[in-house]
């Protein structure tokens, strides 16, 4: 056993000395009773030892030495030599606001920036892998969860990309039974999630959902952070009694907490309190009040001991919080704790990988059942593509090809053809933000890689959404604006306009996988968006732009989208006088020329298709990269 280097003696007489500084701090706020200056040398822990026990008899899942965790360019120190370990169980870190709390659960589930982070963290006795944090369960503090999808559905989808191939249908079925079961969802199992515009769940139906989508792996280590957050008293103590439940079948449950009522309390096996990233205490949460009741501090009959815990520690200054722990420090709770973490040998399982192909087929259901249950998503994209295209239809009727209108009215139909369907594609900004934390949670967490996520997105979500809409545009101002009519004319221009609609939803993905904020989002991708437009070559000459500045042209989709329209419209056209049909004094290629639109042969008006292709397949791999280098951990 570690033992202290100070003889006993010296050891009373140091603790003695600092029960006195803590009996002074708390005289002058009226916390405590004071201290007698006239105190007997006894030893201080003679009383409590007789029957103190360590963090617990059963071998430690999880422990950590001398961890020190700093942050910012001031290298604010967030822990403090933290040490300690947890057993199978119900554990809970403890302490005010600013502690430490969250940034230790993060450090010890691996999801933690390791930047200014020293220490070290053991599992089974040994260092954790690289596979570590896809083998245990992790429940951030917001509910992250699909909407649309029942609770069934999320937690099927949880065990059909979070399992073995090995595990049958069956199988994963009776596992998530019995996850609803253990959980009390049984009544709200086939009720969706719920979004902003979807009734669904509760909170607290939520919250045991998302616990349950961690518990199909039937991990080792389970952490939650804040558990009951957000949920009222009630809701709180079913959410805790459900944990406890599962803690019992062996599973390591470490969860931070703020303030937990009584009725929760009662349900902790293990405390570690923190103040000001100081291990206050680490033990048994029956013995808690025992403790500080050897260091001066006692608890009225009726209080609750978190409370009270809590105030004792907000309560007392920078100093007497050091006093408490130097206590610790020198306590024999402390050396049978470090002598306990130091013979950790229990068993961890990991998972291995799954297949890539079984991983993009569940993605890609879940992602195509997202895009077609959200009305916000579905219904309105169809539903406002086809008000646009009937105004569009009615202000550019059936125009004429004549020389007086007929050149302007087909241009300014095109310019604004484009500009509406790529700006109409600001709207898949903020479904992408959404989906941001959720991509971040579960690719951290192991459900799926990125590429599954990227390419199921595409396929599933940005080009279905992009294709139906850009149909019914197509065919509503095709006709009605009076366009050459032939298939090969009309395929050109649905094309076009297909993929202008794609370009504006790829610029909204680049833009999303940096800036995670709506509003900051928004303005960049409209600045972009009037960037490519003011080189479009229609607003004006750019001939008359400045020479450093004409280059941008090169980069703007609206030219290359533009200029294909055009030069399908106008090919093989003439402009007759309004008064006289039989005098064409002007042919679309003339129109084209003026407009230094080049078109000679059918590669002039492809490789502007080619071109708008290259910048979509850009912007999308930039995307791409920017989804795995992002930062995923705090």
């Amino acid at each position: 056993m570690k033992r202290h280097p100070l003889a006993d003696e010296e050891k009373e007489n140091i603790v003695l000395s600092l029960l006195r500084q803590v009996g002074s701090v708390h005289d002058n706020i009226g916390f405590i009773e004071s201290i007698p200056s006239e105190l007997t040398p006894i030893p201080l822990f003679n009383s409590f030892q007789s029957h103190i026990s360590t963090i617990n008899s059963q071998l430690i899942s999880i422990s950590f030495h001398e961890i020190n965790y700093f942050i910012g360019q001031s290298k604010k120190q967030i822990l403090r030599n933290v040490s300690g370990g947890f057993s199978p169980g119900m554990n809970a870190i403890l302490g005010p606001s600013g502690c430490g709390k969250s940034s230790l659960l993060d450090i010890l589930a691996d999801r933690k920036d390791k930047n200014g982070l020293s220490g070290r963290i053991l599992v089974s006795g040994k260092p954790r892998s690289e596979t570590f944090k896809y083998s245990i369960g992790y429940v951030v503090q917001e509910d992250i969860i699909s909407g649309t999808l029942s609770v069934r559905e999320n937690l099927m989808f949880a065990a059909n990309v979070r399992l073995q191939r090995s595990k049958t249908l069956n199988e994963r079925i009776t596992i998530v039974n019995k996850i609803i079961q253990d959980l009390g969802l049984e009544r709200c199992a086939d009720t969706r999630i719920g979004t902003n515009f979807i009734r669904g769940v509760s909170g607290g139906e939520k919250r045991r959902v998302c616990i349950g989508m961690e518990l199909v792996l039937s991990p080792n280590i389970l952490f939650l952070d804040e558990p009951t957050s957000g949920l009222d008293a009630s809701t709180a103590e079913t959410v805790m009694k459900c944990l406890h439940k599962l803690s019992r079948e062996g599973c390591t449950i470490i969860f931070s907490i703020h303030q937990p009522r009584y009725s929760i309390f009662k349900l902790f096996d293990t405390i570690l309190l923190l103040s000001a990233g100081h291990t206050i205490y680490l033990g048994p949460s029956n013995d808690i009040l025992s403790y500080f009741a050897s260091h001066g501090f006692k608890c009225e009959d009726h209080d609750n001991p978190a409370d009270f815990a809590l105030d004792v520690i907000i309560q007392c200054n920078n100093r007497s919080s050091t006093v408490l722990q130097s206590s610790y420090l020198q306590s024999l709770l402390y050396s049978n704790n470090e002598s306990l973490i130091s013979n950790d040998d229990n068993i961890f399982h990991e998972i291995v990988s799954r297949s890539r192909t079984d991983e993009l087929y569940y993605v890609c259901i879940r992602t195509f059942q997202n895009t077609i249950r959200d009305p916000a998503m579905a219904a309105s994209q169809i539903i406002v593509a086809t008000l646009l295209a009937l105004l569009t239809g009615l202000v550019f009727n059936q125009i004429q090809a004549t020389v007086e209108k007929g050149v302007q009215n087909r241009l300014g139909a095109i310019f604004f053809i484009i500009v509406n369907q790529i700006y109409s594609t600001t709207t898949a900004l903020e479904p992408l933000l959404q989906e941001r934390a959720l991509f971040i949670h579960e690719n951290v967490s192991g459900y799926y890689r990125v590429s599954t996520f990227f390419i199921a997105k595409l396929i599933c979500d940005l080009l279905p959404m992009r294709l139906v809409p850009s149909i019914i545009y197509s065919i509503i101002t095709y006709f009605m604006s009076g366009f050459q009519i032939s298939i090969d004319r009309f395929f050109i221009y649905f094309l076009t306009i297909f993929m202008s609609t794609v370009f504006g939803s790829a610029i909204c993905f680049f833009v999303a996988s940096f800036v995670p904020i709506f509003v900051v989002s928004l303005i960049i991708v409209v600045f972009i968006f009037v960037l490519m437009m003011v080189f479009s070559g229609f607003l004006i000459d750019l001939n008359s732009i400045f020479s450093f500045l004409r280059w941008i042209q090169w980069f703007s989709a609206f030219r290359y989208a533009t200029n294909l329209l055009t030069i399908n419209e106008f090919r093989n056209l003439t402009f007759c006088l309004s008064n006289n049909t039989q005098i064409c004094p002007i042919t679309g290629e003339e129109i084209l020329k003026q407009r230094d639109i080049t078109y000679t042969n059918s590669w002039d008006m492809w490789k502007n298709l080619l071109a708008l292709s290259i910048m979509i397949v850009t912007f999308l791999s930039i995307a791409f990269i920017q989804l795995i280098r992002m930062k995923k951990v705090k």
